[in-house]
């Protein structure tokens, strides 16, 4: 008798986990969410490093001129170089299929190649390009181009970041009568 209620304790305990496991490979339903947060990414990076005073080699490139300056990350202007970052965010639900998606696993540099492209010339964020380590999803870099074109211009920039090695803004403007502006900020973490 013990061994038949033993046996029928093995079989149910078999039997849900069976049934667990078929419900884990159920592909997950869309909650809402929508695709990579730069916010969140930037929030993350906010918690892990806010008070750590790394230097930096600040470069402004501003029409063909060149400034340097050595500053730390105490002293940098955060609230400018985020705000540029979180223009970009297509996180919302509101930017599903407005976008392109793509994913493709880099053997040679071991990465998980995560790639957004606007599928309408009007959104701002026209492209998103996240690289990842594929041994630990730690995100190696990240790579924005968006823009806006109005009547009296256009204004385009491109962000790249690389946790604790570089951010790289670059900003171009032009205008109907043909002038144009460019300007590039890099900070090169010093380590």
């Amino acid at each position: 008798m013990n061994r038949v209620i033993s046996l029928i304790f093995i079989l149910t305990i078999l039997i849900y986990s069976s049934s667990c496991d078929t419900i884990k490979e159920e592909p997950a339903v869309n909650t809402g969410e929508g695709y990579f947060s730069v916010i969140q990414f930037a929030s993350d990076q906010w918690d892990t490093y806010h008070g750590h005073a790394f230097s930096i080699n600040k470069k402004v490139y501003f029409n063909g001129n060149v400034d340097s300056s050595y500053i730390t990350t105490l002293d940098m202007n955060w609230g400018t170089v985020l705000k540029m970052f979180f223009e970009t965010d297509i996180s919302d639900a509101k930017y599903l299929d407005q976008y392109e998606f793509s994913y493709f696993r880099d053997a040679t540099t071991m990465t998980d190649n995560y790639y957004y492209e606007a599928k309408d010339k009007s959104l701002y964020t026209k492209k998103l390009q996240i690289m990842a380590d594929y041994y630990t999803d730690k995100i190696k870099s990240i790579y924005i181009e968006a823009g806006r074109d109005s009547k009296i211009g256009s204004k385009s920039i491109k962000l790249f970041y690389v946790p604790l090695d570089v951010i790289n803004i670059q900003e171009m403007e032009t205008s109907k009568a043909g002038e144009k502006k460019e300007m590039r900020i890099e900070y090169d973490f010093m380590q």
